[in-house]
């Protein structure tokens, strides 16, 4: 098997532009781009400032995680994962499969899509086949899949159109515009606690609703429902049956949100230590520390080499311009790496807020009121009581930059975000 590399930085773009096989993409800590493949005439070049790749068969790609990657035509099927750039593909001839990515835009997928954990927006023209996608971020459009949909704990707004059957599960409503259309059945698994305006459209005028306090089912094309304050909007179109369910979400009370947050921190909180908390900060100073070392042996090599001035000061200028180019990838990856915990953190405060307001409109609106569906409009919720003040990004920014600096630690830097959560 041919391997061929070529060195990069921490986010290259890289143009995978034709795979006449199949294709794996993974991402790695190395700025480094390696290409594994059988077939001895494949291409990996730099071009400008960007990466070119070209392959007639199939074919393995590693990559920094940082990378933007475009792909143009994959005639097999296609996986990426652990990516960090933004992901573009124009087109994949067989089955394609995304996991650990951020945001991602794809043009036609002959075969099946299967997506799990995107950080970012998600968007689809067309799949020929099923699609499934799980813990999606951002917002979800999937212009048209021919085959059946399972979206599961999507955040963001949802787009979608179905030839076939769509099942949609959501345990958090972050969106404010739904839209679910099927040729076939849909089914709609939302929160006990939504707060949204449904409008049910049924061509095959049966529509089945299931909410806490009792079962319903009409033979009509048209219906109206409003659950909570109506703070977003849900449009479920199907040619069969629609089926929509709001059951008792899977998260705890108020109480425990607090905890949420702070098992959230835990996660990569290790992970964070080592690059920012001392870790980074000791690898690029001792990075620098031997570049300079290395530079000073070199400049008393050259003194004593006999070389001209001119050969000389080329020589160190070379080594000089080597060290800047490592430090800037040395202070690049410790930005990436803070920009990764900043996004983890709010997408942490955001769900926790979230659950929050969910958990408090439960607790205001005990004994609860039935749900009865002769009533034009459900009744005025009591008031909510105000949700604590959300930590602003100068705030944040300020826990930031003294942990950065070492006045603080990780678990100060936690027990300081807990402090102004709670305020």
């Amino acid at each position: 098997m041919a391997q061929k590399t070529i060195a990069t930085g921490l986010a290259p773009g890289v143009h995978i532009q034709a795979v006449q096989g199949s294709l794996q993409v993974k991402g790695w800590d190395r700025s480094e781009v390696l290409l594994r493949t059988r077939d001895e005439s494949a291409v990996l070049e730099k071009q400008d400032d960007r990466i070119l790749i070209r392959c007639l068969g199939d074919c393995e790609v590693r990559l920094p995680r940082g990378a933007g990657v475009i792909a143009s035509t994959i005639h097999g099927n296609a996986r990426f994962t652990l990516l960090e750039g933004d992901l573009s593909i124009d087109q994949v001839l067989g089955n394609l499969e995304m996991r650990d990515i951020d945001l991602a835009q794809v043009g036609n997928i002959h075969g099946n899509l299967v997506v799990k954990q995107a950080s970012g927006d998600l968007r689809v023209g067309q799949v020929l086949g099923s699609a499934l996608a799980r813990d999606v971020q951002g917002n979800c459009s999937l212009q048209r899949i021919a085959g059946n949909l399972d979206l599961r704990d999507t955040e963001g707004d949802i787009d979608v159109s179905v030839q076939g059957n769509a099942r949609v599960r959501l345990s958090l409503l972050a969106g404010k515009q739904y839209r679910i259309q099927a040729d076939g059945d849909v089914q709609c698994v939302v929160p006990e606690d939504a707060s949204l305006r449904v409008n049910f459209r049924s061509r095959g005028r049966r529509i089945r609703v299931q909410l806490p306090d009792g079962k319903t089912t009409l033979a009509e094309e048209i219906y109206t429902l409003n659950l909570g304050n109506g703070e977003a909007e849900m449009a479920l179109i199907a040619g069969g049956t629609l089926l929509f369910v709001s059951r008792e979400a899977d998260w705890t009370e108020m109480e425990d949100v607090q905890g949420e947050l702070n098992e959230a921190f835990d996660e990569f909180s290790e992970e964070f230590g080592q690059q920012i908390s001392g870790g980074m900060d000791a690898q690029i100073e001792t990075q620098m520390e031997l570049l300079n070392e290395h530079l000073a042996k070199l400049e008393t090599l050259v003194s004593k080499s006999g070389m001209s001035p001119t050969e000389a000061d080329r020589v160190m200028q070379r080594a000089r311009e080597a060290r800047e180019r490592a430090n800037a990838r040395a202070q690049e990856k410790m930005r990436r790496a803070r920009e990764k915990m900043e996004r983890k953190l709010e997408a942490a405060q955001r769900k926790s807020e979230m659950k929050m307001k969910a958990a408090e409109r439960r607790t205001s609106s005990r004994p609860r009121q039935s749900w009865k569906f002769e009533w034009p409009a459900p009744p005025a919720p009591p008031a909510v009581p105000e949700a604590p003040e959300a930590v602003s990004d100068e705030e944040r920014l300020m826990i930031l930059q003294m942990l950065e600096q070492k006045k603080i630690s990780v678990a100060e830097a936690e027990d300081l975000l807990a402090a102004l959560e709670g305020k």
